[in-house]
């Protein structure tokens, strides 16, 4: 059964373009190579403007841990981290999440 990694965050408005940047010149082709999988990756634009929401799949936990463990050992990700940080107020929220029992009765499933 997968699951979800849900990282999420609020970008500081004079630091929109530079999160842009860095999410996607830095993180994303790090990850990439360590073959983490990107599901949904969003960014509201009404309401609490410039939260983000990136969601990755991974097969189970026990692949989880192996690519974080890849992810943070990477040469780039440090810097990355320290960049990013200047970009979001606060801190980033991380959590590991699983489909509901009956997800896959609903989900995608919307023209039977």
């Amino acid at each position: 059964m997968p699951i979800y990694e849900v990282v999420s965050g609020q970008v500081i408005l004079s630091k929109r373009q530079e999160f842009f940047r860095l999410h996607s010149e830095i993180l994303l082709p790090i990850m990439k190579e360590i073959k983490i999988r990107p599901k949904l990756m969003m960014f509201t634009e009404i309401g609490r403007y410039g939260r983000f929401v990136d969601v990755y799949t991974y097969e189970n936990l026990t692949d989880y841990e192996s690519k974080t463990n890849i992810l943070l050992a990477h040469p780039e990700i440090e810097s990355y981290y320290q960049k990013i940080g200047e970009a979001v107020m606060g801190s980033i929220q991380i959590e590991i999440m699983r489909d509901l029992p009956y997800a896959s009765d609903w989900v995608n499933n919307n023209e039977r």
